[in-house]
């Protein structure tokens, strides 16, 4: 069974689209209305862009109402809009915005733009017919038909074929309507595309009875390739329901015309298998019963019985579907279908019972009720945050938002299913149920519920809760206001809904029959919510109310009687409503039980109905109302019309943003609700129908075309009642209104629109075009002929001024709808109108000629009527009988004159199309034609102008080209101008086609011969365009890479002759003039050559070409030859030009770079050889680029380059230029990294070029760089042979070294060089590099680290040092280090800093025995290092350190010093410290000097271990005794004293302080500190020490003597040592608990004195000590110190 979850996980994955299925995402994007699958999944969205963006310029063109959809739909953001990718707020808003459009433009589906313009929103806001199904739909389904009815129009009928498909896959329709697009596909069509048979299966597909329709049947079994079109389709198409169909009409007509003419076809449409195996069974099955039929009647067609049969035995012997022939012939036919009837039986016997209840079992309400039995405490959770009153309301009907009713109504419909909850929610105190008599809360909250959108479970118990109420509660008010909304629940399809209704009626009958005694007294009730209901404003003024006898009345008699039919039936409430308000007359159709009102009544519950419809603000019950009282013209006097014009009124007065809003909140269709509303119109009535006027030409809001589309519609339902003459009449009014309704508004888009969906006859159209007179300079019905006004036309012209503006304006707007209406028509069906649109074409013609009006849209339209007449025209001489008429001298005129491009592509079709009527006149015009086709034509964006655009090229560019062959200035002249019109049309052709029409320019004039020229005129028209400069290259790459070669060469031969003093082919090519010379014509030129050259495309074409033997190579590589030739030729011309020298040497450039390198050597090794050093060093900078690029792996390459080393030491042997001598050391240097292993010796021996006086030893900083970085390449390449070298290389590259950091010389290139090479040395040889050299390499590098060259500098410098500690041996680097701290320490912290950096690495880097041989040497240098302080406080001098910075060293220092102690042992380690403390200590009998002091605070900063303590007790208590804290010299020692003590003490692990001996001498110099504590922050030091002291030893009398010496303190005259003690004992206390706590008889007579100290804070910390003691003891110490 199917869970729950795993029907939300099926809903998910059916709406969710995979982003990494490409498949999926192609075919998603191949769906077109314009184009094929295939083509139209080759294209991108720009180029879908500009085609689609065209159509919707033209639709603005035609109505400025579109503009509105410009920055959303189809901005330039919409092209990266992805509506997967949308929150749902932003769907929301473009589905309402694709409704919109859709609206507008659905009325104009039958012109091409508007089909361009969908376009763009089925492929870019995809799945529009799934996101937007019921608009897609409701608009577009009209124009359906319309559209497949044209059959000539291939496009409009593949097109709408795609949208039924889309339909079709996505829609849920009864078979009936998809029928009806069955025949509508078929219709007219004698032989289909694909896409026909395509539309059918997929509609077939969703039948749920495969019988075709007769007509549907015929069409499509008179089609000749019927079995072979369906076999290809179903290689990608279901057409099995299809092929059924088709297969049961064949066996109809088998056994009505005993046809067997059908057998053959039937017989291969069943073998094809076409068919899926159900349905393949269920035509065996017919197939079997038409054999069985045929048999059992007894008549002469035994000829078809025996076919029919023979073909039952073929087909069982197919491999293919024989298994299920023999399964049905075998099985007991009769009984299967006799179960299949019972199923369907029973199936239907379901629907009945479902359809008949209306009720519906919903699992969550029986969830959710036994959730709530399980939890007790759901409602209590569920309306603690409903608020317990209201702000403000009095009514949930007023017209004002309420801000609690969703939250009151979401926690209603939760409790909904349990009868005790929805007791106890109407109980709650915001809905002030004991206030429901006098003011409408209550009730007016669960109208507002049953009324809304919620559960059915809701409603009924919004209605139960009612009930109740009512059945509880007296009536003390008159509730009528119920009334409407019981008569809504009463027509709901839930029968649960209705019941419930019917006994909230029975319920309000009990309560009126005791208010009014049974009708019989008129009581006086207070109508409930009279002036509240539906809140304040006009609504409440127009209400009409009933008495209360009336009400009664109209329960009573009218309602009652029929509620058991509303339970059956839930539109009869509507009919029980509307017969019983209809009054006598129709007496004989009301209940038997109802009883006749009295006229009065009726009237007055009319009115009442009537008000409620107006004033209620539910838009469903307002259009339920609406749809009910439709069925009520009028009763007595009152008329419903009149009743319900106010609420007419009102919504005319919206807007659209509001109609749609309102609509939008309570899930209406506002189309449906504005088509209900204008129903109030009668048809056969003046003033409706005056009404109806009235709202198409007054309403003036633009957005509320809803109201307007609404009430045109109203009119389009009655025409056809209209009698002919009125047609005529009224089609002339809506023609003058839509010419004199406000042009920027829907008045005219409106009007048009009714007009161009009505069916027009001939005479009507005639009628039109005959008022186009305001175009004509001389009126047709008084002056002369049409063809004598074009003959003196340019004559005798009349002033144009002599039209005003204004009736220029009408009269454009006029004549726009009339052609507009005539297009819209099927103008195919009226070639009699030919003749006056041709005359209406002059005129036009004329008039452009003569003003400044822009009448292109007209003329567009005249030719696009008259190309549809005569291209329906079968009959040639109908249109040579007006030859006369037809002057394609006016078509060319407009190709020529006119600056539309619409007038100019409209033009070109008609005399495409005309040509086959009238070839002569037209071909006479060919010429004239493609003249002008060259700005204009070529910028056309559809597919049939490229056809014939294409077409024409074909037919007249090779003639052309021909006839100029033998011209006498040659054919380069005559060529260069058809390339000019071509070029000048670049930028206007649409971008998706420019590739293709240049490349069929090219082909037809000959890319070898004059590609050349074309892409000099591109060039040098648009000069530094970068689009031209890609075209050019995409161009080229339509052919191989021998042309391109050739091309660029006369490319280059044209830019040369250009230079010339009489240049032959470039004076026809180019443009020079005084504004542009021939310098800056040629700069422009040469880009081109460097793109096409280095293009990927080109580059990998050539290296094909080269691997393969082919008859070109030869050619290829005598081209490129002659190219390198031409390059340079023009770099000799261009000696001291800077801009034409560089754009030579790029072309150099990419010249090399267009061949493999192994195939470039050999022109490497000539270009070497030249002797123009700008090509020699363009030369060199293109090998090195490619060096670089190349991996070299082909062993022909690597061969071809290390031959290359001598000629490049000879370069750098024979040239001065500094340049050309660094690039040469570069190539080295490439190639040494590449191939230096393969021939080391080749290397070594280039090695002495480089050390030598042309690189190493120049005097140029750039080249001695280049030679250090290739010297260290040699070095790793070739190691113990570099040997030689080294004595003339390690000095010198020392001396670069220090050159480079003078302040005078700096050079961080340099440095950093000379670093790579010595680092190549440490790395590779670290043998070779000396103390001497060693200690200069340090010196170098504190210079390098003061002088601040930069980052760069100071990571190579960095990496050079960590080199050096880690390569260089130990005592060499120890002995260097002791050398030169000196120099470290001059020059700077930063020095200092990377001078302990190398002393770290290298003491890390060394083994423990390494550095217990090297620790003699190690302990001189350290003592150097602790004399740091002393150096620079004795005494400070303005070069001296910081404070901070010598402790940084300090620490630095000591971190070094504990590296080196813990890879010593303790007997190397002993003597040593014993030596680093002597140095340090005075004698005993000198003082304590500076000197001394900054010794030994270097020293103590040297932790050491317990061990060893014993060597610094005797120091560190004469210390102790000697030094004054308050003094700065002495306290930062003093500090470091009570550390390292602190330490010792810490780490005692050994008992050394349990020894009285050991004790005894530092625990007084210790203890005594205390007595400082007035004169320094101390304590942070020395209480923790104390305090490890003590727990170090836990000898008593130990503890008993710094107790004493402590409480000696607490007597002190100073209070903060009195102060210190007392929080040295806490800290005593609190570490060592109740041991220390044995003291305590010795404490509590200080602890008694403390208690009356005369110093605040030391009485408080007296306290915090006892306290302390307390919380150890458990015990109060109060009464021991009493």
């Amino acid at each position: 069974m199917t869970t729950a979850l795993a029907e939300q996980l099926a809903r998910i994955r059916s709406k969710s689209t995979n982003a990494l299925d490409l498949k999926a995402q192609k075919r998603a994007h191949s769906q077109s209305l314009l184009f094929d699958a295939r083509t139209a999944a080759t294209q991108n969205f720009e180029t879908l862009y500009q085609i689609c963006y065209e159509g919707y310029e033209e639709l603005c063109v035609l109505d400025a109402s579109y503009r509105i959809f410009a920055a959303s739909l189809f901005g330039e953001q919409s092209k990266q809009q992805d509506r997967t990718q949308m929150t749902t707020t932003q769907n929301d808003q473009l589905n309402t915005s694709i409704e919109d459009f859709l609206r507008l433009v659905g009325s104009r589906l039958l012109l091409k733009p508007a089909l361009k313009a969908v376009e763009w929103l089925v492929r870019r806001f995809r799945d529009i017919h799934r996101q937007n199904q019921e608009d897609v739909i409701r608009f577009f389904l009209p124009f359906i038909s319309t559209g497949l009815t044209m059959g000539d129009v291939s496009d409009l009928r593949v097109g709408c074929y795609m949208l039924l498909t889309i339909m079709a896959s996505h829609a849920d329709m009864e078979d009936s309507v998809i029928f009806a697009f069955m025949e509508s596909v078929t219709t007219k069509w004698k032989t289909t595309s694909h896409a026909g048979l395509i539309c059918l299966s997929v509609l077939a597909q969703q039948l749920h009875d495969p019988e075709l329709p007769q007509s549907v049947f015929k069409a499509v079994t008179a089609l000749d390739t019927l079995e072979d079109d369906l076999l290809t389709l179903h290689r990608t198409y279901k057409v099995s329901t299809l092929t059924l169909g088709i297969v049961l009409g064949l066996l109809s007509v088998l056994a009505k015309a005993r046809d067997g003419s059908v057998l053959p076809r039937l017989r291969k449409l069943m073998e094809n298998g076409l068919m899926d195996e159900e349905a393949t069974i269920q035509s065996l099955r017919a197939l079997r019963r038409s054999a069985r039929a045929l048999e059992s009647e007894k008549t002469t067609n035994s000829n078809v019985h025996g076919s029919l049969a023979d073909l039952l035995l073929r087909l069982a012997e197919s491999d293919r579907i024989g298994e299920n022939v023999r399964a049905v012939i075998q099985s007991a036919e009769l009984e299967a279908e006799n179960n299949i009837g019972t199923q369907r039986n029973l199936t239907a016997a379901n629907e009945t019972m479902d359809n008949g209840l209306g009720m519906t079992v919903d699992m969550n309400d029986y969830r959710t009720s036994g959730e709530r039995n399980l939890n007790g405490d759901y409602f209590n959770d569920l309306t603690r945050r409903i608020p317990t009153k209201t702000a403000y309301e009095i009514s949930f009907l007023s017209h004002s938002d309420s801000y609690v009713f969703d939250s009151l109504a979401d926690a209603f419909s939760a409790v909904s299913a349990s009868p005790e909850d929805t007791d106890r929610f109407s109980d709650l105190l915001v809905l002030r149920k004991s206030l429901g008599m006098t003011e409408p809360l209550f009730l007016s909250f669960f109208i507002r519920v049953w009324c809304g959108h919620r559960p059915v479970a809701a409603h009924s118990a919004a209605l139960r809760t009612v009930s109740a109420y009512i059945a509880k509660e007296p009536l003390k008010a008159d509730v009528q206001i119920l009334f409407p909304y019981l008569l809504y629940a009463l027509a709901d399809e839930s029968l649960k809904i209705r019941a419930a209704a019917k006994d909230l009626a029975l319920e309000l009958l009990k309560a009126y029959t005791e208010a009014t005694d049974g009708g019989r007294n008129a009581t006086d009730l207070p109508l409930l919510g009279q002036d509240q209901i539906y809140g304040p404003g006009d609504a409440i003024k127009i209400l009409a109310w009933l008495s209360v006898l009336d009400a009664y009345h109209f329960l009573a008699h009218l309602l009652i009687p029929g509620l058991e039919e509303c339970m059956l039936d839930q539109n009869h409430v509507v009919n029980l409503l509307s017969v019983g308000l209809a009054g006598l007359e129709h007496k004989k159709t009301l209940d038997s039980a109802s009883k006749e009102l009295t006229t009065t009544l009726r009237q007055g519950i009319l009115a009442y109905l009537c008000s409620h419809t107006t004033s209620t603000p539910l838009l469903n019950v307002k259009l339920f109302l609406l749809q009910m009282l439709a069925r009520i013209g009028r009763v007595g006097n009152v008329s419903r019309g009149k009743m319900l014009l106010p609420l007419l009124s009102a919504f005319i007065k919206k807007s659209q943003t509001e109609l749609e809003g309102i609509c939008q909140r309570d899930g209406l269709d506002l189309l449906l609700l504005m088509e209900h509303i204008l129903e109030i119109i009668s048809p056969n009535d003046k003033a409706s129908m005056e009404i109806l006027r009235n709202i198409v030409g007054s309403v003036d809001d633009p957005h509320a075309y809803s109201v307007r589309t609404a009430a045109f519609h109203r009119m389009r339902t009655i025409w056809n009642s209209i009698k002919q003459d009125t047609q005529v009449d009224l089609a002339t009014m809506l023609l003058k209104e839509a010419i004199m309704s406000s042009s920027n508004d829907v008045g005219n888009l409106e009007a048009g629109d009714t007009l161009r969906s009505l069916p027009l006859s001939t005479a009507i159209l005639y009628s039109f075009l005959k008022g186009l007179s305001a175009f004509a300079l001389n009126p047709r019905n008084d002056g002369p002929s049409a063809s004598k006004r074009r003959r003196t036309n340019r004559e005798q012209s009349s002033d144009p001024a002599a039209l005003n503006s204004t009736n220029v304006l009408l009269a454009t707007k006029h004549a726009t709808l009339v052609l507009e209406i005539i297009e819209s028509s099927s103008a195919e069906r009226h070639p009699a109108l030919i003749s006056p649109l041709f005359c209406f074409l002059s005129d036009l013609q004329q008039f452009k000629d003569n003003s400044d009006v822009d009448i292109s849209y007209l003329q567009v339209l005249t030719m696009d009527s008259i190309l549809a007449m005569v291209k329906n025209t079968r009959k040639p001489l109908e249109i040579q009988k007006s030859y006369s008429l037809i002057r394609t001298d006016v078509l060319v005129d407009c190709i020529r004159i006119a600056e539309s491009p619409q007038v100019r592509k409209a033009a070109l079709l008609l005399l495409s199309a005309l040509a086959s009527h009238m070839p002569e006149s037209v071909l006479n015009s060919l010429m004239p034609i493609f003249t002008f086709m060259g700005t204009n034509i070529l910028e056309r964006n559809d597919d049939h102008s490229a056809y014939v655009v294409r077409q024409t090229m074909e037919s007249v560019i090779p003639r052309l080209t021909h006839s100029l062959q033998g011209h006498k200035d040659g054919a380069l002249l005559g060529i260069s101008g058809l390339l000019l019109s071509f070029a000048a049309a670049f930028e206007h052709i649409p971008s998706q086609r420019r590739l293709d029409l240049f490349t069929l320019l090219t082909d037809q004039i000959g890319p070898s011969e004059y590609l050349f020229a074309l892409l000099i005129i591109m060039m040098d028209k648009y000069p530094g365009n970068r689009k031209i400069l890609q075209f050019a290259t995409d161009l080229t790459r339509r052919y191989n890479p021998l042309i391109r070669l050739s091309v660029i060469l006369k490319y280059l031969d044209t830019v040369i002759d250009a230079r010339n003093a009489k240049p032959q082919v470039a004076s026809v090519l180019l443009v020079t003039d005084q504004d542009r010379n021939v310098e800056d014509a040629v700069i422009n030129l040469l880009p081109l050559v460097s793109a096409l050259l280095r293009d990927e495309d080109m580059i990998s074409k050539t290296n094909v070409l080269l691997q393969q033997e082919s008859k070109d190579l030869e050619a290829v590589y005598a081209c490129h030859a002659k190219v390198l030739e031409a390059v340079f030729q023009l770099s000799a011309q261009s000696m001291g030009k800077t801009r034409l020298s560089l754009s030579c040497l790029e072309i150099l450039d990419a010249s090399l770079g267009l061949m493999p390198l192994a195939n470039l050597v050999p022109t490497f090794r000539d270009l070497l050889e030249h002797t123009d050093d700008i090509i020699l060093r363009q030369a060199l900078l293109s090998f090195d680029l490619r060096l670089r690029a190349d991996q070299l792996e082909l062993r022909s390459a690597q061969t071809a380059c290390l031959t290359l080393l001598g000629q490049l030491v000879s370069v750098i042997a024979r040239n001065s230029d500094v340049q050309i001598r660094r690039l040469a050391v570069v190539c080295i240097d490439r190639i040494a990294k590449k191939l230096g292993k393969r021939a080391i010796a080749t290397v070594v021996d280039t090695a002495w070029t480089i050390a030598g006086e042309k690189c190493l030893q120049a005097g140029e900083s750039i080249v001695r760089a280049a030679a250090l970085r290739c010297l260290a390449t040699v070095v790793e390449v070739s190691v113990d042979l570099f040997i030689p070298l080294l004595p003339m290389t390690t000095p010198t590259a020392l001396g670069h070294l220090e050159f480079s950091i003078r302040e005078d010389s700096e050079d961080e290139d340099q440095h950093n060089a000379a670093c790579t090479f010595l680092s190549a040395l440490l790395l590779y040889m670290p043998w070779s590099v000396t103390a001497d050299d060693l200690e200069r390499l340090l010196r170098v590098c504190y210079e390098s680290a003061n002088a601040e060259l930069g980052v760069q500098c100071n990571t190579s410098r960095v990496g050079l040092l960590e080199l050096a500690a880690k390569q260089v041996d130990a005592k060499a680097c120890f002995k260097s280090l002791g050398r030169t701290w000196s120099s470290a320490m001059t020059e700077g912290p930063l020095a200092v800093k990377e001078y302990l950096s190398v002393l770290r690495l290298a003491i890390d880097r060394h083994p423990k025995h390494i550095i217990a041989m090297e620790s003699d040497t190690l302990i001189k240098l350290f003592i150097q290092l602790f004399d740091f302080r002393r150096i620079q406080l004795s005494p400070p001098t303005e070069d001296s350190y910081v404070l901070e910075e010598i402790d940084e060293t300090e620490s630095a220092v000591s971190d070094c010093a504990i590296a080196m102690v813990h890879k010593l042992n303790d007997a190397t380690f002993r003597p040593l410290f014993l030596q680093v403390t002597g140095w340090a200590s005075p004698s005993s009998s000198s003082g304590v000097g500076n000197s001394t002091i900054y010794r030994l605070t270097a020293v103590y900063t040297f932790s050491i271990v317990t061990s060893y303590a014993a060597l610094i007790l005797e120091d560190s208590a004469r210390l102790l005794k000697s030094l004054s804290p308050g003094e700065d010299n002495s306290f930062l020692l003093w500090r470091r004293v009570i550390v390292t003590l602190h330490k010792i003490f810490e780490h005692d692990q050994d008992d050394f302080f349990q020894n009285p001996d050991n004790f005894s001498p530092i625990t007084n110099p210790l203890l005594s500190q205390l007595s400082f504590a007035g004169q320094l922050s101390m304590l942070p030091e020395l209480i923790p020490a104390i305090v490890e002291l003590a727990v170090a030893t836990n000898a008593s009398d130990h503890h008993n003597e710094i107790n004493t010496t402590v409480l000696a303190y607490l007597r002190s005259n100073d209070p903060a040592v009195r102060l210190a003690a007392v929080q040295c004992e806490r800290a005593l206390t609190d570490r060592l608990g109740e041991e220390w706590l044995a003291q305590l008889p010795q404490m509590l007579p200080f602890i008694s004195e403390g208690l009356e100290d005369d110093d605040d804070e030391v009485e408080t910390e007296m306290q915090r000590w006892i306290v302390g003691i307390e919380s150890i003891l458990g015990e109060s110490l109060t009464p021991m110190l009493q």
